[in-house]
């Protein structure tokens, strides 16, 4: 049961949105160096603050995600100790199987041209 909960688990991760590592965000640079200018400053301006939305736009994001998989994980603890608890307690119910194999009985019956039979055990 672990096993079949871990592969649930694997599918259910694995159909998530992937998320690539960005690794460390580096701020754009210029080629040409612009002239010191009111409108170079207000570009200047332009570019920070829509750097600072996209930042915080992923910021929320990440903390959505990890609110979703903090939630699925616990799921996943509870879903985890009920089977292993239902396991445990099944193999405590279950009654000792006797070392006497038992024996099959074969029930032939004959109609017409052919003959039937029944297994039971």
């Amino acid at each position: 049961m672990k096993i079949l909960a871990i592969m649930l688990s694997i599918i259910q991760v694995s159909s998530m949105k992937k998320i690539r590592n960005r690794g460390i965000i580096r701020p754009k640079i210029t080629t040409m160096p612009r002239n010191k200018s009111e409108a170079s400053s207000q570009l200047e301006l332009y570019k920070l603050v829509t750097e600072r939305q996209r930042i915080k736009q992923e910021l929320a994001f990440i903390e959505q995600r990890t609110i979703l998989l903090k939630q699925r994980l616990g799921t996943l603890e509870n879903q985890i100790s009920t089977t292993e608890t239902n396991i445990k307690n099944l193999r405590n119910s279950e009654p000792q199987v006797s070392s006497q194999s038992t024996i099959p009985k074969i029930i032939f019956e004959s109609s017409n041209s052919y003959q039937t039979f029944e297994f039971e055990y």
